[in-house]
């Protein structure tokens, strides 16, 4: 089944060779088996704050396997990633899929989601769910991670990526009535949401 790697990345510095971290990546990821499906900034944030020092990166593996496989190469372990040491905190880990990602090229977008629960969201979580598959969205996962392989994720912090077809269907979906006034309610008082959009990958 699909895996995803996650990546919440704070930049610090720029004590590092980014330049060839960059121009590498991208080659010994895809090559590995890997496919970016979103980083960068966001192209809006709906919720929380997104700093000005902020990066993600979502990328679609076929299995965790394969994905444990790239990280711990030569290639990546080795040549690639002491490039990027010194120039941000990074938060990276794996996560299961629900499902697969869309195929490259088109419109869509992905609604990222960092949840700090104090609370559990069962309810909300049920109509959510409901709500996104009616506005044509669906969720690639959601939960906590398979294994964190860099940095510290939270045990009280939850990642929820959907993808939609559109900028528009994702924005309709989030403005809509039915999500602020009858769905998002049921989240109130159960943590601290960040939550954007990013564009696809080129």
């Amino acid at each position: 089944m699909t895996a995803y790697l996650v990546a919440n990345n704070h930049l610090t510095g720029f004590e590092g060779n980014v330049a060839a971290y960059r121009a590498g990546v991208t080659a010994v990821s895809t090559g590995a088996g890997g496919r970016y499906l979103a980083r960068g900034e966001p192209i809006k944030v709906l919720e929380g704050q997104w700093l000005p020092r902020q990066r993600n990166v979502i990328s679609a593996w076929p299995d965790a396997a394969t994905l444990e496989r790239f990280w711990t190469s030569d290639a990546y372990a080795k040549n690639l990633k002491p490039n990027r040491a010194g120039n941000a905190l990074n938060d990276i880990a794996i996560f299961q899929g629900e499902g697969d990602p869309p195929p490259p090229g088109g419109t869509h977008v992905y609604l990222m989601v960092l949840a700090q629960l104090t609370h559990p969201i069962t309810d909300y979580g049920k109509a959510a769910g409901a709500l996104v598959a009616q506005h044509g969205g669906r969720y690639l996962l959601r939960g906590a991670p398979l294994k964190v392989l860099e940095g510290e994720w939270l045990e009280r912090v939850k990642v929820v990526v959907s993808v939609w077809p559109s900028l528009q269907a994702a924005t309709d979906f989030w403005n809509s009535d039915a999500y602020q006034k009858d769905v998002k309610p049921l989240r109130d008082g159960t943590g601290v949401y960040d939550v954007a959009l990013f564009s696809a990958a080129s």
